[in-house]
């Protein structure tokens, strides 16, 4: 699993750095409504093949919103992890 999901993450990199969108959808590990199934059959996937995850990419209809951040001192420490006080 770790090694697709750094494979992934290095295909989501690229396509943004080519201009494109996308989104991971992952029809493995919660796959209640069996997305998965149903893009494999969709994509014809050979039945023998279980369609794990899948990357739709196009062109964003209008520029992505980022997301939000916390303040970097509420993100990162420097050599420890804070205190519960310190925290808030």
């Amino acid at each position: 699993m770790q090694d697709y999901s750094a494979a992934i993450e290095n295909m989501l990199l690229a396509i943004v750095a080519l201009g494109y969108q996308s989104c991971w959808y992952e029809g493995h590990i919660t796959d209640e409504d069996k997305i998965g199934e149903q893009m494999a059959r969709i994509l014809g996937v050979p039945e023998d093949y279980e369609l794990v995850c899948f990357l739709p990419i196009g062109i964003a209809e209008e520029e992505p919103a980022g997301p939000r951040k916390k303040a970097f001192e509420e993100r990162a420490w420097f050599n420890a992890f804070p205190s519960e006080t310190k925290r808030g």
